[in-house]
């Protein structure tokens, strides 16, 4: 008989791995610009810090993809990178001031681009392994929420660590000890082991006959356009929350993540079987619009009503996240053959946290924010700020709606 369900250890290997690595990335990833702020750097070096993991995000998956694919095992691949994004992160903020602000960002972009891959591996990595994907994936991903959660709540109320260099070698600990923890997983040996290799792979050639296929190119597209609205939230959001005058931003932010352990659980896999990618999708982009909007308010009211509306905005980020990544994976898991996901899984990664999250960071963060803030630094301004991306997620809304047609078939090209 044919199992349905995967077995308990191999549940519990892949969810210490997902709890360890998100324990990782959150612990540094939301307060820095709190951090930044208080060490005295530029709007402008704060957007180009928040740039580097897009950067990472573009150059390192179809490389790291190919090897996964071909030549190592991803679990090991994995745990050498992780290894290398503990020294670089160290190192890091003991350059942060403004006469150093290059070599604060440059090791920045070491570690993110050893950290980066990982995203795409361990998706390989659970998808493997997992025998009901679908079903099993959001509950396996409930822990890498659980792990951003536990950082956020050990950076302010363990540490108070917002400001202070401890959030990074905090990070650096966790690094080393998924790193360690990754040569435990599953053996995940390379599909395509064997097949002589060609120098378009390292530019994801195999995916691109798929997107011959109208409507997942669309989707390919459209989460790379809303991906563009989407990095002030994290460049911006904890030195936001402090502004309207909450003081453990680290923690108060954790609110989406909790929100999210209920979406992943309970919310996303029903969704996904009942409705489809398609209204998946749409209220994961109406939701990033909302939230925008409810900080924009915010900043122009006080009291309860402006918590009530922080406390919403940030709640809302269960369905603003997990309904337009976590449904990604699995929409371009489903799409393409096996001996090509690793590659297609980074495909995924480029589009969505590389171009658009460098785009974000550049346009909203570095050209849009930066000077309004620096002409006049106000509640004013945010609230003027926080709605320009909201005016922008509608057209995207309303592009995805009408060009995207779900049909579940098969993986294959047509």
């Amino acid at each position: 008989m044919t199992n349905t369900r995967t077995s308990f250890p191999t549940f519990v290997n892949l969810s210490v791995m997902m709890f360890v690595l998100f324990f990782l990335w959150g612990a540094w990833y939301v307060t820095m610009n709190s951090f930044m702020v208080a060490r005295g750097l530029s709007g402008e070096t704060i957007g180009w810090a928040y740039s580097v993991a897009p950067i990472a995000a573009i150059i390192t998956p179809f490389f790291m993809g190919v090897f996964a694919d071909r030549f190592v095992n991803a679990e090991k691949l994995q745990g050498a990178l992780l290894f290398l994004s503990a020294i670089f992160i160290t190192a890091a903020p003991h350059f942060a001031a403004p006469e150093t602000s290059t070599a604060f960002v440059g090791l920045l972009l070491a570690h993110t681009l050893c950290f980066m891959p990982t995203l795409g591996l361990s998706n390989t990595i659970c998808l493997k392994h997992l025998v009901d994907s679908e079903g099993e994936y959001p509950k396996v991903r409930v822990f890498a929420t659980l792990g951003w959660i536990i950082a956020g709540l050990v950076v302010s109320f363990v540490f108070r660590a917002e400001e202070s260099e401890v959030q990074f070698y905090v990070a650096a600990t966790a690094a080393v000890v998924v790193g360690v923890q990754s040569f435990l997983l599953p053996a995940t040996p390379p599909p395509a082991k064997g097949k002589p290799i060609r120098i378009s792979e390292l530019y994801g050639a195999d995916t691109l006959p798929y997107f011959k296929k109208f409507s997942f190119a669309v989707f390919m597209f459209v989460s790379l356009l809303a991906c563009v609205s989407m990095m002030p939230y994290w460049a911006l959001g904890s030195t936001f929350v402090n502004e309207v005058g909450i003081e453990r931003s680290g923690a108060f932010l954790t609110m989406g993540q909790m929100a999210e352990l209920v979406v992943l659980g309970l919310i996303l896999p029903i969704f996904i079987r009942q409705f489809g990618i398609k209204w998946t999708m749409l209220i994961g982009l109406l939701s990033w619009t909302i939230r925008f909007a409810l900080f924009s308010f915010a900043a122009k009211s006080a009291g309860t009503p402006m918590m009530a509306m922080m406390a919403m905005a940030v709640i809302l980020h269960g369905f603003s996240y997990d309904f337009v990544f976590v449904s990604g994976y699995l929409y371009v898991d489903g799409q393409v053959k096996e001996d090509v996901r690793a590659q297609a899984q980074g495909l995924l990664v480029v589009f969505t946290q590389g171009i658009g999250f460098f785009l974000s960071s550049q346009i909203f963060v570095t050209r849009i924010f930066t000077p309004m803030i620096e002409m006049e630094n106000s509640l004013a301004t945010w609230s003027s700020f926080w709605m320009t991306p909201v005016v922008y997620l509608i057209v995207v809304l309303l592009l995805f709606g009408f060009l995207f047609r779900e049909k579940r078939a098969e993986p294959g090209v047509s």
